[in-house]
């Protein structure tokens, strides 16, 4: 994470792809023709491709693991989430800070240290209590005390000490399986955190950043063929994820940010920035333009999304070819038509309070 950078600068493209910068071209002049072409090749050839790991099971996980990119696909666009985190990868900053914080030092390495500091600071704070100890018996003798008082007091006094070099024990034992657990768990054998965070990426982003943008290492035909089986493919099982990356093409389109609205019982969430900046204004409910539920429903959905103050949208994907055609465009590897066989509706559904929408 880059601190102290401005969210405006850290920010500033909105997809993980940049303009070009080049330099004012003089057309009636060849050093300046030579050099535009020069800025223009080696600017092209800038980009670098996310490398993405698929996991295989009954769902696929699409996951970037190199911590720069995981990075770049953030701040340019917010795409994917922390699988440790609420949503940008911070594990490894957050993990390294309380370990810093915990051992008082901004070092990675110093459990041994610190245990060996603490026990110095016990043993002094030992002797302390101790001269207190024999100062009292000195004080009790100089006021002519007798020997069962002093006798009595020194019993007290020993198995206070004892009492209080077992607490001292007991604490360091603790700290010490805390500190050994944690660094075995956290720690390579070169002293750093291990890098135990991805950025797991939802299918409907993993498709726009190998279809709509070329961003990924993986094309558009290969993830689709990680993601479905095309021997028993059906329309059923495709077209809950068509209907979900259609909504999300267009309103990434449209230059909103896109975000997982689980958390507020949506599909989407609409951003106009991105998360740094704002809330989100809108929470988008994907439907089939056939779909329809009853009153409560809507009502369950409007209610939540309306207590955390934002606006729900149905938008409706409505199929404007057969289902078989859809399957085998999708077989045959032409994707834009796939998407392109759809048309998007959409409703902004509100909650009516008669207390506050008299007007």
């Amino acid at each position: 994470m880059a601190k102290g950078k401005p969210n405006g600068v850290r920010y500033r493209y909105p997809l993980p792809i940049h303009p070009i910068q080049l330099p004012i071209l003089v057309p009636h002049n060849p050093v300046s023709c030579i050099y535009w072409a020069y800025c223009y090749v080696t600017t092209i050839n800038r980009v670098t491709k996310i490398h993405v790991d698929i996991t295989s099971g009954k769902y696929a996980h699409v996951l970037v693991r190199n911590a720069e990119q995981m990075m770049y696909l953030w701040e340019n666009g917010f795409f994917g989430t922390g699988q440790l985190s609420r949503s940008e990868p911070t594990w490894i900053e957050r993990t390294v800070t309380r370990i810093n914080e915990s051992m008082g030092d901004g070092s990675k390495n110093l459990a041994l240290e610190r245990i060996t500091e603490k026990r110095r600071l016990q043993r002094l704070e030992f002797k302390r209590k101790r001269v207190e100890f024999e100062k009292y018996i000195l004080d009790l003798r100089r006021q002519g005390g007798s020997i069962e008082q002093e006798t009595e007091v020194l019993e007290k006094q020993r198995q206070a000490l004892r009492d209080f070099k077992a607490s001292q024990d007991k604490d360091n034992s603790e700290e010490e399986i805390i500190l050994y657990n944690e660094s075995e768990s956290l720690f390579d054998d070169e002293g750093g955190v291990q890098p135990l965070e991805a950025l797991e990426l939802m299918p409907v982003e993993a498709i726009f950043l190998s279809f709509a943008l070329p961003v990924l290492d993986i094309s558009i035909k290969t993830l689709a063929g990680r993601l479905f089986d095309n021997d028993t493919l059906s329309y059923n099982t495709l077209y809950p994820l068509v209907r979900q990356y259609v909504a999300y093409h267009h309103y990434r389109s449209h230059g909103w940010c896109v975000r997982s609205g689980i958390k507020f019982g949506c599909d989407y969430l609409l951003y106009k920035r991105g998360p740094p900046f704002q809330h989100a204004q809108f929470c988008i409910t994907v439907l089939d333009s056939e779909e329809y539920h009853d009153y409560t429903w809507y009502s369950s959905a409007a209610r939540v999304v309306g207590g955390a103050k934002k606006t729900l949208i149905l938008c409706y994907v409505e199929r404007m070819a057969s289902e078989e055609r859809i399957v085998e465009l999708w077989k045959n590897g032409q994707f834009a038509d796939v998407f392109s066989s759809f048309k998007i509706g959409e409703v902004i559904y509100r909650r009516w309070v008669p207390g506050k929408n008299r007007d």
